[in-house]
């Protein structure tokens, strides 16, 4: 299926990789990825990122909201870096790339509808399973993408 990602800032957005296979949480519709900490109003899908595109930037390896800069990895394997914090939106490093719109096409492999938002798995998640899963994403992210730190 085919989703947008608009990101809202403020690392309130999933990261979206190509390759990643995790839980990932939708809109009711199932048109976009939700941005928001935890809802109830969400529902939880297990799959696989196969492909990231965007109308100036095309395709992308993935999209890394990880702390106050998120990480926009193009497939010829550069990156840019885009204020998440202060100035949402506003392109970092290097400044040189134009981006006028923030609406990605993801495609996404579902492999199971668990019946769950992110509310109802956060509940069902101890506080130490969660920084295990953590620690495990950091460093899928950083093999799926190839670099070495986040």
């Amino acid at each position: 299926m085919i989703l947008t990602w608009k990101p809202n800032w403020y690392e309130l957005d999933q990261p979206v990789i190509i390759g990643d296979i995790d839980y990932f949480y939708l809109d009711k519709g199932e048109k976009m990825f939700v941005n928001d900490l935890v809802s109830s109003e969400d529902k939880e899908v297990c799959g696989e990122i196969i492909q990231i595109t965007h109308r100036e930037l095309g395709e992308l390896l993935g999209i890394l909201t990880i702390g106050l800069s998120y990480k926009f990895f193009l497939k010829d394997g550069t990156f840019f870096q885009v204020d998440a914090e202060e100035n949402p939106g506003q392109i970092e490093h290097p400044n040189n790339i134009k981006v006028n719109d923030w609406i990605f096409n993801v495609e996404l492999n579902v492999y199971e509808e668990t019946g769950l938002s992110s509310l109802e798995r956060t509940k069902r998640t101890m506080k130490h399973e969660r920084l295990r899963l953590e620690k495990e994403r950091r460093e899928k992210y950083k093999r799926l993408l190839n670099i070495d730190y986040l």
